[in-house]
């Protein structure tokens, strides 16, 4: 979903008619591509930017005793950034690469603070997609620490089904904390 449709379509600050606006803000932003396996964050890079993807798939991970551990997947009309080190201005913990050729609109952090500073209406659209992220981040928290490979398989189809057909078996395998054998052996039992 184009950037913009996606705050004229919150329903949360802005309307149709401030298109102009919206379209304005939207114009203190970078569009970047990024080809496959391209990092758009490293581990112990400083994140000063919040990036929306326009088009392509990303991912969220971080190393563990030196074993690449898939945390989430970030799909067309989605924000992402690294959450602590985006705000309190820290080496983050995660690597961001890009799984597909993609193409994302960046906005620097001091530069979302100006708007926000001054502009209301970006502000509660800010803060609107914060606590909805949060929401998101708290349901996946509590949902994951209790589950099984295989609830938790369920669990990302159901969250994420548009992505699945797009994710390798390794990545896949990542995220639920199997190895592809036992995988394939998930996706077997699901398919019955």
């Amino acid at each position: 979903m184009n950037i913009i449709e996606k705050v004229l379509e919150s329903g949360v600050s802005f309307q149709k008619k401030e298109r102009h606006v919206v379209e304005k803000l939207v114009s203190l932003m970078f569009v970047k591509k990024f080809k496959k396996k391209e990092y758009l964050l490293k581990e112990g890079e400083i994140c000063k930017e919040i990036f929306y993807v326009q088009k392509g798939l990303l991912r969220v991970y971080i190393i563990n005793e030196g074993k690449e551990i898939n945390t989430w997947f970030v799909k067309e009309g989605e924000f992402i950034t690294s959450i602590s080190s985006y705000h309190k201005q820290i080496p983050s913990e995660h690597y961001i690469d890009a799984l597909e050729d993609c193409e994302i609109i960046s906005i620097k952090k001091t530069t979302l603070d100006f708007i926000m500073k001054n502009n209301h209406k970006a502000a509660l659209f800010a803060n609107n997609e914060l606590f909805n992220k949060l929401c998101d981040y708290q349901e996946q928290a509590s949902a994951l620490r209790f589950m099984s490979a295989e609830n938790r398989y369920s669990y990302l189809f159901e969250k994420q089904a548009a992505i699945f057909s797009r994710l390798s078996q390794k990545h896949l395998a990542s995220f639920l904390g199997v190895d592809t054998t036992y995988l394939s052996k998930i996706i077997s039992k699901e398919k019955k």
